[in-house]
Parts: C-alpha cells; structure tokens; sequence
C-alpha cells in the first residue's frame, strides 16, 4: 500500500534545538528525535562528500524501519559540465549511500542546466539503479522530458514556490516527490497540498514531501500539520 512520507530538508540544526528538539539536545541526539516524528529526510551532507560507511551506518540504526532518507546526489555527477565517467561517479555514489540499506529513499538529482539536454539526463539517469527524482528548472518542463524520466524509472521533483505555486504532480516515475518550499502555509493551503498527496498515493506511488527548512522551525510546524491533514 502506498504511503506519504512528510519530513523537511535536513535535520542538523542547531536553531531548532528547544523547539523541534528539548533544550540541550546535542547534534548527536538530533536524528533519533527526529526520526521519532517525521518518517523521511532530504540529506543534503551527500552533495558535496561522499559520507562514510561508518556515519551512514550510524544513521541507519538510529531511525525506525519505516523511516525513509533522501539523499542528495554528489555535486561531481550533477554539476560537471562534462560527461566524461559520470557513470563512475553514480557508482561510487551509491556505494556510498548504500550503507543506509532499506532506510534508503528515491536519491534527489538536483541538474543547474537552463537549457534541456536529453542526452545528458538520459545517461546520468541510466547509471542509477535506485529511484531518483530529478530537479529540472523551468526550460525542463516539456513532455520529452517527462517520457525519458518515466521511460528509465524516475521521477520529477515538483517544486511549489511563491514566484512559481504548482497544482500538479505528474503520473511519472514509480514514487512521486514534492518540496513545498513557500515560506508558510495557510490552513486552506494544507487542506489542498492533503487532498492532491491522498489522490497520489491512491494511485499505488510513495510520495515523500519536503519542508522548507528555516530557523524559526516553521518547516516543522508545517509538516506537522500537513501529517495531521493526512492521517488524522
């Protein structure tokens, strides 16, 4: 049965500490709260380094089950402009990653090209053997587009923005992704964001959304509501 898994992007701040977390919660400390609240996390740590064995491991066991990471592809396969052993640097990637076992999520393929090249997402997208959900810009959203992502098992990451508010999730790719990115949410707005993310998950695809994170820990708030919305 297909679930919807609300969470925010990162976990690792030390702002949030007497609001998200009790007061002197060490960042240690940090994940095991918030894995006892939220069911997934965007992982950014992943873009710039690749994490040890030894760190994800450690993450791993800190979470339930149930709980889901998302992690952010390494810079070196989503921001180098040539190609050349792009699928090496997949592969040690998901070496990488592979430690978190079945805590791991759909990886985030975040592409900084304005103009579509669909020769470069066809091959980036071949070398991954997990989902992945790709964060295209404006340029990007053609239906070509979506055909490779859904042809080779991915996913588009749906952005909602001020400048850019979006209504739509499209049917691609075998989960579905959402980062909710506005700076707050109306009661209205929640209602809404529940009722499109129940409709999806009806149609048999995980759904993993995202808050924005901030230090007012407005996020949290926010992706405690939406939860309630969801399973209340």
């Amino acid at each position: 049965m297909a679930v919807v898994r609300v969470g925010t992007s990162g976990w690792s701040y030390p702002a949030w500490v007497g609001t998200v977390y009790p007061p002197k919660t060490s960042p240690a400390r940090m994940l095991g709260v918030y894995a006892g609240e939220f069911s997934t996390v965007e992982a950014h740590a992943t873009y710039r380094r690749l994490p040890s064995a030894v760190a994800l491991t450690k993450w791993r066991d800190t979470v339930p089950p149930r709980f889901r990471f998302a992690p952010k592809a390494h810079m070196g396969i989503s921001h180098r402009r040539d190609l050349d052993g792009v699928e090496d640097r997949v592969g040690a990637f998901l070496a990488a990653v592979a430690p978190l076992g079945p805590t791991l999520g759909p990886a985030m393929v975040s592409l900084p090209h304005l103009t579509p090249d669909l020769d470069r997402l066809r091959r980036i997208l071949a070398a991954f053997t997990v989902p992945a959900a790709f964060e295209l810009g404006p340029a990007w959203d053609r239906p070509d587009v979506l055909d490779v992502l859904d042809a080779g098992g991915a996913t588009l990451v749906v952005s909602d923005t001020a400048e850019r508010p979006t209504s739509a999730i499209p049917a691609v790719g075998p989960v579905a992704y959402v980062r909710l990115r506005r700076a707050d949410y109306t009661p209205a707005d929640l209602d809404v964001w529940a009722q499109r993310l129940a409709k999806v998950a009806a149609d048999d695809r995980d759904t993993y959304v995202f808050m924005k994170h901030d230090d007012e820990a407005t996020g949290p708030r926010l992706a405690r509501e939406l939860m309630s919305r969801l399973h209340g």
